[in-house]
């Protein structure tokens, strides 16, 4: 008995007519009886004798039923989570992303994945992206230069330039593109290596220009470089996205040569599946980032 004919003998089984079977199944009182034929046939053996308008079980039909119970056990058991996995399938996605890729860099999957005009709800959380998917507050993360840990599964979805930020009048921004060891001679704005991985990205490109990192002020974003290079000063180091966005403030940018672009990565947690409307949304970031957007 495969698993159609096992519900359909089931369902014969606890409401004892074809008619109650049929409307429970959803097909035609015929085509129960239909069925029925066939697998009595099949199976080489009568199952229910005729009594008034009720079927009453064999001798085979009830031991086949004891036998049976652990399927049916398990499909109701199924059939009461359905209502909480549809609930769950409707809560929205939450994204964990750092400011810049919100502004910048978000919306083109979210068109591709069928949130414009809001037909789908999210969530988007301004943190740590990493610190939320750990406490599991978030379903994927989104930020640059993710290292690699072992807890997550990593997905790189596009790349940025990393750019000198000046105010307007620095001595350097007559020239059209810096290196590192221009960028050293000055007070540094910028990460601290050892929690950014910005930060040592660019501590590494230092190192191996022969130069040593030493900021004169470290902070933890992007947004936190241009706003305090526009107040006090100094030169910084962020994203491409990050210094077009600061340009009408008063911030100027300059190409570094000898720093490596930065990575963009969607992550999520290892070995734990995703909800399909969430796999849906990590396709469509991966494919805006295969298409270079």
């Amino acid at each position: 008995m495969n698993l159609r004919e096992m519900e359909l003998f089931g369902t014969l089984m606890r409401v004892g007519t074809t008619t109650e079977t049929a409307r429970v199944l959803g097909i035609s009182q015929p085509g129960v009886s239909a069925q029925l034929k066939r697998l009595e046939s099949r199976l080489g053996i009568s199952l229910f004798q005729r009594t008034g308008n009720r079927l009453e079980p064999t001798a085979e039909a009830l031991e086949i039923y004891e036998q049976a119970k652990p399927i049916f056990a398990t499909q109701a058991r199924i059939r009461s989570r359905l209502p909480a996995m549809r609930d769950r399938y409707a809560e929205p996605v939450i994204i964990a992303a750092t400011p810049i890729l919100v502004e910048w860099y978000l919306g083109p999957a979210l068109v591709a994945a069928g949130y414009e005009n809001w037909k789908k709800t999210l969530e988007i959380r301004i943190h740590d992206p990493v610190e939320d998917l750990r406490s599991r507050i978030a379903d994927i993360g989104l930020q640059m230069a993710v290292p690699p840990k072992v807890e997550f599964h990593a997905h790189m979805v596009g790349s940025s330039a990393l750019v000198a930020v000046m105010r307007e009048g620095h001595e350097l921004a007559a020239r059209k593109r810096l290196s590192c060891s221009d960028i050293a001679s000055h007070p540094l704005v910028c990460y601290d290596a050892d929690w950014s991985p910005m930060g040592s990205s660019i501590r590494d490109a230092f190192q191996g220009c022969g130069l040593t990192y030493e900021p004169s002020c470290t902070v933890p974003f992007c947004a936190n470089v241009c706003a305090l290079v526009l107040s006090c000063g100094g030169i910084g180091i962020v994203d491409e996205m990050t210094a077009r966005s600061y340009e009408r403030a008063g911030i100027i940018w300059r190409p570094v040569h000898d720093i490596p672009d930065i990575s963009i990565i969607a992550f999520h947690r290892r070995n734990e599946p995703l909800r399909s409307v969430t796999q849906d949304l990590l396709n469509r970031i991966q494919a805006v980032g295969e298409n270079g957007g």
